[in-house]
């Protein structure tokens, strides 16, 4: 059987799939890099560098909110599975975030410059894998970067203004001075909170620039250790940026924003742990993913699992490409409700497995899990108690209980 085409194009760029490694602690230098591409990323990305080193506080990175139980019981678990047990209510929990204090790279850009990226550049190529560099943040910055890291043989370089406020001006005049620096494609790494997304990708897109990564990590968050009343990591207030899956919804919303107002490529970032997390981005319009924190708490394997994941997915709905699945879900994406009146699900008694997810979860006690003629256990919904809220069709694990025009 033939299997679907996993390959993408960015901005004259090829790409053999569409997974690449954020610009994080797992590209920090040439071996973890050349172990992202042997590890079957479609695209490397350096950590991002400036001009001046940063200064990283310890500790520097931590799981949020897990206790000494629930990482006990993770050693059960099989490999490639991120869940953990949450042993006082017997529910399963993802690790829903990272927070990291890291903010940029420690090492001095001379030394990328001299000795990671020749080494990257070299290996990327053999691989056939483009070889992406990440710098900030200032103009100024940029302008000075810029030039050097080109000239060091990059493919592609990614670009951030770090945290802006309600102005997006520092972007735009980001992006203006790096793409009069250099002829590389560059592409603008923007916040989840970046404000007037669709006017702000149309200067852009006039300024010069190939493409956008959203989203960043979001923050300042706090996460405080209950027996010690300690902050987890070490930056200043006890700040550090959360990523990981509970940025996925904000992301997923910068991502189909873009895509709804530009013909600029997007790279979707945030919270991709699954291959079907991989197929809710290029639905959403992204044209390639990057991926971070599940990588730093599996390891580099996670890129083997999700792309087996995702080439899975689409072989098992008949898909050839990943390319036939971009945009998909654009058109429902529309400014007004898509209805306001109460509509009750329906129950696909085949498919229902009587868990009782759905009753648990229904705030209007109108789903009950009862014994049918036979004695299967299954779920039933009282439509005159029913607000139509949806919740209960989230939970379902079988996709048996459904609004109509979900059913396929």
């Amino acid at each position: 059987m033939k299997l679907p085409s996993l390959e993408v194009e960015i901005a004259g760029l090829r790409f053999k799939n569409p997974l690449m490694n954020a610009a994080c602690p797992v590209s920090r230098d040439a071996e973890m890099m050349k172990a992202l591409i042997d590890n079957g990323v479609g695209g490397v990305v350096a950590k991002t560098i400036s001009v001046k080193p940063a200064i990283v506080p310890r500790p520097s990175m931590a799981a949020v909110d897990r206790g000494m139980a629930r990482m006990q019981v993770l050693k059960t678990i099989k490999p490639g599975d991120i869940r953990i047990v949450n042993v006082d209510s017997g529910n399963n929990r993802f690790i829903y975030g990272v927070l990291n204090a890291e903010l940029w790279s420690d090492i001095p850009a001379e030394h990328y410059l001299e000795r990671e990226y020749p080494i990257v550049k070299e290996y990327a190529k053999k691989n056939n894998v483009p070889f992406i560099a990440s710098i900030g943040y200032t103009p100024e910055e940029l302008s000075n970067l810029g030039p050097k890291v080109e000239k060091a043989g990059v493919d592609a370089i990614e670009f951030s203004t770090h945290y802006i406020g309600r102005d997006y001006r520092p972007v735009v005049e980001a992006a203006k001075a790096l793409r009069e620096s250099v002829s590389v494609p560059i592409f603008a790494k923007l916040s989840p909170f970046t404000p007037n997304i669709p006017e702000l990708v149309k200067e852009l897109e006039k300024v010069g620039v190939n493409g956008i990564v959203a989203t960043n990590t979001i923050g300042p968050a706090l996460s405080i250790d209950v027996e010690t009343g300690m902050p987890i990591v070490g930056g200043p207030y006890g700040y550090g940026w959360l990523s990981g899956p509970a940025l996925k919804p904000l992301a997923l919303a910068v991502v189909s924003q873009v895509a709804l107002n530009s013909k600029l490529p997007v790279i979707g970032v945030g919270g991709i742990s699954r291959g079907v997390d991989v197929i809710e981005y290029f639905m959403a319009g992204a044209s390639a993913v990057q991926i971070c924190t599940a990588a730093l708490i599996e390891g580099l394997g996670v890129f083997k699992r999700i792309l087996k994941e995702v080439e899975d997915w689409l072989a098992r709905h008949e898909y050839d490409s990943i390319l036939d699945v971009k945009g998909l879900a654009l058109k429902y994406l529309k400014p007004e409700p898509r209805r306001v009146w109460a509509e009750p699900p329906v129950v696909d008694e085949k498919k229902c497995i009587g868990c009782g997810f759905c009753e648990q979860v229904c705030n209007y006690d109108a789903v009950h899990v009862l014994p049918d003629e036979k004695g299967k256990r299954v779920a039933r919904v009282d439509i005159n108690k029913c607000y139509g809220c949806g919740l209960c069709t989230s939970v379902c694990p079988t996709r048996a209980i459904a609004f109509k025009e979900y059913i396929t």
